[in-house]
């Protein structure tokens, strides 16, 4: 089951649940929560993290370490919540957090174009089917590189919101590589988040 480490999901009527590895938070991540915030009229933006990673290590930083990461991103916004999550699938983790939501509570779930799209194309065998899924839960997709056109069967449940920003060049992987470069990685996330890397001397290696 889902456990929120900042914020309650009490009174909440219109949740969004951001997943990501979060290795580290950037200002796209923020970007993601901030449009949808506005475009779905979200009471609260969970930034959900899973206890375990699939078929990897908390490789760069530690669980325990990005968990304070992502305090650190969200920090002062009382529409931002944390939480860990036992499942790596939307669909397990809408479920997870339906658990902890009133019955009336709409749940969405927030991602990038990329992550859209492995979501419908993904082969979900005698699971629940996408469309079947789709009846728990609302995706919120954002536009970076590109807007996701979602079939037309599914635009009802599946929808493109716009990003502030461009955010096509922002990501954890980007972030990580400049760090190792010696080069400026400071712009692509918030000052919180910079002082912890530095304080933990994170990403000064390449990715292997």
């Amino acid at each position: 089951m889902a456990e929120y480490l900042i914020g309650t999901p009490s009174a909440r009527r219109r949740i969004g649940i951001l997943p990501s590895a979060f290795n580290p938070p950037t200002i796209a991540h923020l970007a993601l929560a901030v449009a949808a915030e506005q475009s779905a009229q979200l009471d609260q933006v969970v930034f959900a993290l899973p206890r375990k990673l699939p078929h990897k290590s908390f490789a760069g930083a530690s669980r325990e370490q990005r968990i304070e990461m992502v305090q650190a991103a969200i920090e002062a916004k009382p529409a931002r919540a944390s939480a860990l999550t036992a499942g790596g699938l939307f669909i397990d983790i809408a479920r997870e957090f339906r658990q902890l939501c009133e019955p009336s509570t709409e749940i969405f779930l927030v991602c990038g174009r990329d992550a859209a799209e492995r979501f419908a194309k993904w082969d979900y065998g005698t699971g629940a089917s996408l469309d079947e899924q789709l009846e728990e839960f609302t995706l919120l997709v954002g536009d970076r590189f590109g807007r996701y056109e979602p079939p037309t069967v599914q635009q009802g449940r599946i929808l493109s919101i716009s990003l502030p920003l461009d955010m096509s060049r922002v990501s954890s992987r980007a972030l990580r590589a400049l760090r190792a470069q010696d080069e400026d990685w400071r712009p692509l996330t918030v000052d919180g988040v910079a002082q912890l890397i530095e304080e933990w001397a994170l990403y000064q290696q390449p990715d292997r």
